[in-house]
């Protein structure tokens, strides 16, 4: 991460939540109704739910039903079996086993239909949105596309990757460009809107040797639809870049309504307790995150209770907190002096408060602002304090 003055907003689900968008127990009500309607394969669902129940029983002798379980545990359950290969050729695909995909599926389709259209996205965004400076820096663990549509709506221009390149040099990494002034945004944990085109490349060149005629379907990248499809990274790119062949689609409720289950999954890391397990493709987002906040002149964290077991994000945002609160505090740079790292929350019991700040035990509550009635226009002010 560049060396330079930038402000750095962290955010989690609480962000999204006065748009409509569920939190994490929300969401997973919402997939344990749909699933009630799954059949064929899909059902592959529940029977891996049952599994799990019944694997926590066999091995530590915890009771469960459906509506009880720990949805990133059971996640981290079937991210275990995937990435292991434990089920060996009945293995489903590079997407995950059926019930991972029908997950990733049901979060693409709930949060996309929870999603503001762009024309009606919420002022409180919009003035966020506008308050934004080149060069920023958000690091966001949400799946949603609330912050592209409403930095889309005040025409700031942004990015969803880390660097942008002039050229290329032959050993890897190349000469940065930094004559654009954006905003960056980098998803930790994937979008519903991005769509791995790898695979379906590979299909055409199979499709090629076998001496067929035409295209192979595909109800995004092959379809008669316009899904708004527009690459994830631009400008000269190395050939080994993980995002290279990374689409988004920015008609994204369209798309959902059709069918999309086993056919095309979102890119996206489940919301599970392994979800490192498959980040390799995102490693460039958290390079230099250890070295990052030293000489930053504004720090926040909006909505993000840092659950326990997301160890690398606790690692990362530890590092974060600490170089932007212990170096260069009383120290004007660049005409810049240091304000409060702020943390954003909603808590509305004593007992919700310590939580939230035994988790978050690592900061220096005298360089700390705590805003604890959620994101809202109050909280904007200090947010972007100089």
């Amino acid at each position: 991460m560049p060396e330079r003055k930038f402000r750095i907003l962290v955010i989690g689900a609480g962000f999204s939540k006065p748009a409509g968008l569920p939190l994490a127990n929300e969401l997973w009500d919402e997939i344990l109704r749909k699933s009630r309607f799954l059949s064929g394969r899909a059902e592959k669902f529940l029977r891996d739910l049952d599994d799990y129940i019944e694997f926590r029983s066999d091995c530590d002798g915890i009771q469960f039903t459906r509506e009880t379980v720990n949805f990133e545990e059971f996640l981290g359950f079937l991210d275990i079996e995937h990435y292991l290969g434990l089920r060996g050729s009945d293995t489903w695909s590079r997407d995950g086993n059926e019930g991972q995909v029908v997950v990733k599926t049901m979060i693409g389709e709930i949060l996309s239909q929870h999603m503001p259209p762009p024309n009606r996205i919420p002022d409180l965004y919009l003035e966020f949105a506008s308050r934004l400076q080149p060069n920023d820096y958000i690091l966001t663990f949400n799946y949603d596309v609330l912050l592209e549509r409403a930095l889309d709506a005040v025409g700031k221009p942004y990015r969803l990757f880390p660097n942008r390149y002039k050229s290329l040099s032959k050993g890897g990494g190349g000469i940065l460009d930094s004559n654009k002034e954006e905003v960056t945004i980098l998803k930790l944990h994937g979008s519903i809107d991005w769509f791995d085109k790898s695979q379906y490349i590979q299909r055409v060149e199979n499709f090629k040797e076998q001496g067929a005629t035409g295209l192979p379907t595909h109800p995004v990248f092959n379809s008669n639809r316009n899904w708004g499809l527009k690459r994830l990274v631009d400008g000269p790119r190395h050939k080994t870049d993980p995002l290279l062949h990374m689409y988004r689609a920015t008609n994204i409720e369209a798309l959902y309504r059709q069918q999309l289950l086993f056919l095309a999954t979102p890119w996206m890391l489940s919301p599970s307790t392994n979800k490192v397990l498959y980040s390799s493709p995102l490693e460039d987002f958290w390079h230099g995150l250890g070295q990052a906040g030293v000489l930053n002149f504004g720090v926040a964290i909006i909505g993000y209770s840092l659950p326990l077991h997301d160890v690398y994000a606790r690692q990362s945002l530890y590092s974060l907190a600490k170089n932007y609160q212990d170096n260069y505090w009383e120290e004007e740079v660049s005409g810049h002096k240091k304000t409060p790292l702020v943390l954003v929350d909603y808590r509305d019991s004593e007992s919700s408060r310590k939580e939230l700040l035994n988790n978050y035990r690592f900061l220096d509550l005298n360089k700390t602002e705590l805003h604890l009635s959620g994101f809202d226009a109050a909280s904007l002010d200090k947010i972007f304090a100089e």
